[in-house]
C-alpha cells in the first residue's frame, strides 16, 4: 500500500489547529504528499450572509466577505506558524458551508488520499447541540480519516 500523496487538513482555528497542521505536514513530508488545509465558515442561519455590516472604516460588505477575510487572515497566521523546516506543498482555502457536508464534499472532489483533523472530544450536553463533525467525517468519508485528540494550545 502507497503513503498518502494528497493530504486534507479541515482546521477549526481554535485550540488545537496548529497541532493539527503540523502533524499533518510531519506526516506528508516522508511521502512528498501535498497538504491542503481548509476552514470551513457556516453561515448563521437567523442572519442573511448578504447582510451589510459596517466595519473600522465604513465601508460596507457582507458579513460573509466579512467572514471570509477574517477566517483568511487567521488561517494565514496559522500557516505562519506551524513548522517550516522542511519543505512540503502546501495550500489554504476558505470555504462557506456547514464543516461536515464541506469536509465530505471536498475529499470527494479533489480525491484525497487521507483526511487528518483534530477532534476536541465534546460530551454531553455540548456533544448534542454541536454535533461531532469528526464524527460526521470518519463515517461518511470516501478515505481514511485520521483523527487527532486536540487540547487547548
Amino acid at each position: 500500500m502507497a503513503g498518502p500523496s494528497r493530504i486534507l487538513v479541515p482546521v477549526d482555528l481554535k485550540d488545537g489547529s496548529r497541532s493539527v497542521v503540523d502533524y499533518a505536514l510531519q506526516l506528508a513530508r516522508p511521502f512528498g504528499a501535498t497538504v491542503d488545509v481548509i476552514h470551513a465558515w457556516e453561515p448563521p442561519q437567523y442572519v442573511a450572509p448578504d447582510l451589510l455590516v459596517a466595519s473600522p472604516g465604513w465601508d460596507a460588505n457582507s458579513l460573509e466577505g466579512m467572514a471570509r477575510d477574517t477566517a483568511g487572515k487567521d488561517l494565514e497566521k496559522l500557516l505562519r506558524s506551524v513548522d517550516g523546516s522542511a519543505p512540503v506543498a502546501l495550500s489554504h482555502r476558505v470555504v462557506i458551508g456547514e464543516a461536515g457536508n464541506v469536509v465530505l464534499e471536498e475529499a470527494e472532489r479533489g480525491k484525497y488520499d487521507l483526511i487528518v483533523m483534530g477532534t476536541h472530544q465534546r460530551k454531553g450536553l455540548t456533544r448534542m447541540l454541536l454535533g461531532s463533525v469528526a464524527q460526521k467525517v470518519v463515517g461518511h468519508a470516501v478515505c481514511p480519516v485520521l483523527t487527532l485528540h486536540v487540547t487547548p494550545e
